[in-house]
């Protein structure tokens, strides 16, 4: 991956801690018109019950670009 630069995090030897304030500053969401029908689909973003609940963090439209097989790629910011 840092061939592509593309980010990544390492956060500990066996599990990710995920606690640290402002992790993530940019999201980068592609959506494609897809559908499997499956009942136990996952959210973007889920938590644990384990972990402390933190304040929800708002993201802004940075950019949306549409691609050639119809779907969408998304950037989020925190800051506009």
């Amino acid at each position: 991956m840092k061939k592509l630069g593309i980010s990544y995090i390492f956060g500990g030897k066996e599990s990710l801690n995920f606690t640290v304030e402002g992790l993530i500053d940019e999201i980068s969401l592609v959506l494609v018109p897809i559908v499997d029908g499956a009942f136990n689909s996952l959210t973007l973003f889920e938590t644990s019950a384990h972990l402390q609940k933190t304040k929800p963090v708002n993201f802004f439209l940075k950019s949306v670009e549409k691609l050639d097989d119809g779907g969408l790629w998304m950037k989020y910011v925190i800051n506009p």
